[in-house]
């Protein structure tokens, strides 16, 4: 089981997780304990199928909070893979991934940083496994394929009559 999901973000495919340090960052900025903000970020929160989603009349996050998740879960994280090469992500690039890529003075819904702040948060509180994950995948697509229509190919024209 791991704690961190690499995720692709922004212009690239980025790392996220909450270490100790990143913890305690955003209980400081949010000023309330981790499983405070926990709470807040599920609520409104549900599974169907494998796929979390968020029902935002019942929602109960902070702006602060899902920001500063996705900040120090890309600081926690410390790399990316952007345009074919590994990259560091320091506090001042994850500063400007989340102003560019996130925040509604960028032209993004709330959603969009709520999402991926509860995914964070996810794999910090519950872990993560990214085996079970897969399987749940391909359940989920083999289970909403349509049945094929029988075909009478390769039968003979005596059962076709």
């Amino acid at each position: 089981m791991q704690t961190h999901r690499d995720i692709p973000f922004g212009d690239g495919d980025y790392t996220f997780r909450l270490g100790m340090a990143q913890i305690i960052a955003i209980e400081e900025k949010c000023n309330a304990r981790i499983g405070a903000i926990y709470a807040h970020v599920m609520d409104g929160r549900y599974q169907k199928d494998g796929v979390s989603f968020g029902y935002g009349l019942q929602a109960n996050f902070g702006l602060r909070e899902v920001m500063e998740i996705c900040r120090q879960g890309l600081i926690g994280g410390g790399a990316g893979f952007v345009d074919g090469r590994d990259i560091k992500v320091t506090d001042h690039l994850a500063t400007h991934l989340v102003r560019t890529y996130l925040e509604p003075d960028s032209g993004n819904p709330l959603t969009k940083a709520w999402d991926l702040a509860e995914v964070i948060m996810s794999a910090c509180v519950n872990g993560y496994e990214p085996a079970q994950a897969e399987a749940q995948k391909k359940t989920v697509k083999r289970t909403s394929r349509k049945p094929k229509a029988a075909s009478t190919e390769g039968k003979s024209s005596a059962m076709a009559s």
